[in-house]
């Protein structure tokens, strides 16, 4: 009986997890890793980068770009598809370069997690941004949305600045989680990070 309780409500985790991530990260994320913290991990990071592909192509199917604006050439069904694979692939490569990245800095700073748990962190803390994302791309499809030209605003401009500043918070609630410390110390393990990572490129 007594099992079945535990896998009833660790069921529950990878149910709820999805929702709570928007308002409850902490809490979440702890749950998570706790749990089992290289669950989802990896298809997480990958619809990351498969999905920004296909946004991109289904935004420049929809309007037409100036010569002089960089994008992405248009890609036919099946270089969509490598495209969004090999993006995912690079997507998974950042994810562990990063969370490496982050568990040093942070273990600097006084954090305890294991990169294992700082790769959770950053995964499940793009999980708002992909409703994001999924919900442009089928609107755009659908004919409801029109992505706007290059350097114009529009109302999802604002949603995506909204979503996007959230999302920051959720990283920084959730690697302050696994790390143990503030989210104000999560931030100083970013920053540290990131000081470290240009020196050695400088370097």
């Amino acid at each position: 009986m007594a099992d079945e309780v535990a896998d009833a409500a660790a069921g529950d985790v990878w149910v709820d997890s999805w929702l709570t991530i928007w308002y409850r990260p902490r809490a979440t994320i702890r749950r998570i890793v706790d749990t089992d913290p290289t669950r989802f991990v990896l298809g997480i990071a990958w619809l990351v980068g498969a999905l920004a592909v296909l946004n991109n192509q289904v935004a420049t199917a929809t309007i037409d770009l100036p010569a002089n604006v960089p994008h992405f050439p248009r890609l036919g069904p099946i270089g969509i598809a490598i495209a969004a694979f090999l993006f995912g692939v690079f997507s998974v490569v950042v994810l562990y370069g990063l969370a490496a990245l982050y568990r040093w800095s942070g273990q600097i700073l006084g954090g305890t997690a294991t990169a294992v748990e700082v790769r959770a962190a950053l995964a499940w803390s793009q999980v708002p941004g992909l409703y994001l994302v999924a919900v442009t791309i089928i609107a755009t499809m659908l004919g409801f949305y029109i992505p706007p030209a290059p350097h114009t605003e529009s109302p999802l401009n604002l949603v995506e600045t909204i979503v996007g500043f959230w999302v920051f918070v959720i990283f920084l609630k959730c690697l302050g989680e696994v790390h143990r410390f503030s989210a104000w110390r999560a931030l100083g393990t970013i920053l540290l990070g990131t000081l470290a990572m240009f020196a050695v490129v400088i370097g």
